[in-house]
């Protein structure tokens, strides 16, 4: 695979998590929603990352601050807070004994908020490539 190849996996791979996250939303799942947001945006921040550096590999970590640290993308530092709030429901999302908090968080209503956001930021993302 060429450069542009592992792009479009990156992409393809974020489209797949942002449309299942959208349908776990229409089924109420709010906590599942975000981690799967979560899981997309963190894609699409690597397939930034592989047009932005020499190897077409990203690095295999899941801290979305970190892999957008070694882009040239420039996100608005409210997006870039942003990316801490959503690497939180990657964490929560996981692990039992966090999940329970993230379940009194997600409400429609909290939901519906950050979603508003996601949208923005995933424009912002691949607006970059």
């Amino acid at each position: 695979m060429n450069k542009k190849d592992h792009i479009n996996f990156w992409l393809r791979s974020g489209n797949e998590s942002w449309d299942a996250a959208v349908l776990l939303l229409q089924g109420h799942k709010n906590v599942e929603a975000l981690f799967m947001f979560c899981l997309a945006i963190e894609k699409y921040i690597k397939a930034s990352w592989v047009n932005d550096n020499i190897d077409d590999i990203p690095p295999r970590i899941h801290d979305l601050q970190s892999i957008y640290s070694q882009t040239d993308l420039e996100l608005e530092p409210d997006l870039v807070d942003f990316l801490d709030t959503i690497n939180r429901w990657n964490i929560e999302g996981r692990y039992p004994d966090f999940k329970f908090s993230l379940y009194k968080l997600a409400t429609n209503e909290y939901v519906e908020k950050q979603f508003i956001k996601l949208t923005n930021l995933k424009t912002c993302l691949l607006e970059g490539l």
